[in-house]
C-alpha cells in the first residue's frame, strides 16, 4: 500500500494541509499557522468597520467593532473572543471576508480609499459576483466573461464551467473591450473567478438547470 502523502502549502491566508491516500482523496483543511494579523490586514479591517460605523449611524467605532465581531462569531459558530491586535492571520482574513460580504449585501457605501484597500482581498471578486456589485467601482454589475462565448450562441444553453468571470458595471465592461482583457486585468489587479458547477448554479449561468443526460455544449476546447 502506498504511504499517505501530506502536502503543506503556506500562503497569505494560513497553511493549507492536503492529505491524500486511497480512502481520502484530496481532503483539504485550512489550518491556523499561528502567524499574527498583519498591519495590512488591520488597515483593511478598520477601514471596513469605519464604513459600517458611519452607514449604521452608530458613530461609535468601538461599539460597531464589538457588534460586527459578535455577528461574525455567531455566523461562524466560533465563540472564542479575538482581538484585532494579535489574532491569527487566518482568522483576520476570515473576519475581513465577512466584513466585505456584509458591506456588499447591505449596500454599505465605500469611500474610494477603502475601495482601493480591499480590492484584491480574498473573496472580493466572488462576493461581487454574488451581490452584483462591480469589482472595480462597486456599482450595480452583471457577469462579464474573460473569454468570449461566441457570437450567435445562446448563453443560456451552453456550459460556462471552466470559464472565468467577474462582475463589471456597464462602464467598466465597455472599458474591458477597449483596453483588451489582458491589459484590463493587469491594470485593475483582477484575477477572475473560475466557474465551478456550484458557482454556475449560484449565478444561474448557462445550462446549470439542464437535467442530467442532456447534451452540454462547452465554450472551451
Amino acid at each position: 500500500m502506498d504511504r499517505p502523502i501530506l502536502v503543506t502549502e503556506h500562503n497569505e491566508h494560513g497553511a493549507s494541509f492536503v492529505y491524500t491516500d486511497e480512502k481520502h482523496a484530496n481532503a483539504t483543511l485550512l489550518v491556523d499557522d499561528q502567524r499574527h494579523i498583519s498591519r495590512d490586514q488591520q488597515k483593511k479591517a478598520y477601514a471596513l468597520l469605519g464604513e459600517i460605523d458611519e452607514w449604521s449611524g452608530n458613530y461609535i467605532p468601538e461599539l460597531t467593532k464589538a457588534q460586527m465581531k459578535h455577528q461574525f462569531l455567531l455566523e461562524s459558530d466560533t465563540y472564542e473572543p479575538f482581538s484585532l491586535k494579535n489574532c491569527s492571520m487566518s482568522l483576520a482574513w476570515e473576519f475581513i471576508d465577512f466584513l466585505i460580504k456584509f458591506c456588499l449585501v447591505w449596500d454599505v457605501p465605500f469611500a474610494s480609499k477603502t475601495l482601493d484597500l480591499i480590492q484584491g482581498s480574498y473573496g472580493w471578486e466572488l462576493h461581487c459576483l454574488e451581490t452584483k456589485h462591480c469589482c472595480i467601482c462597486g456599482k450595480h454589475a452583471d457577469v462579464a466573461h474573460l473569454h468570449a462565448v461566441g457570437i450567435g450562441r445562446d448563453r443560456k444553453h451552453i456550459s460556462h464551467i471552466g470559464n472565468s468571470v467577474m462582475a463589471l458595471c456597464r462602464e467598466h465592461h465597455q472599458l474591458q473591450h477597449v483596453q483588451g482583457i489582458n491589459n484590463f486585468m493587469r491594470l485593475n489587479h483582477l484575477k477572475g473567478v473560475r466557474v465551478t458547477p456550484e458557482i454556475a448554479k449560484m449565478l444561474k449561468l448557462g445550462n446549470w438547470h439542464i437535467e442530467e443526460g442532456e447534451e452540454i455544449i462547452s465554450t472551451r476546447k
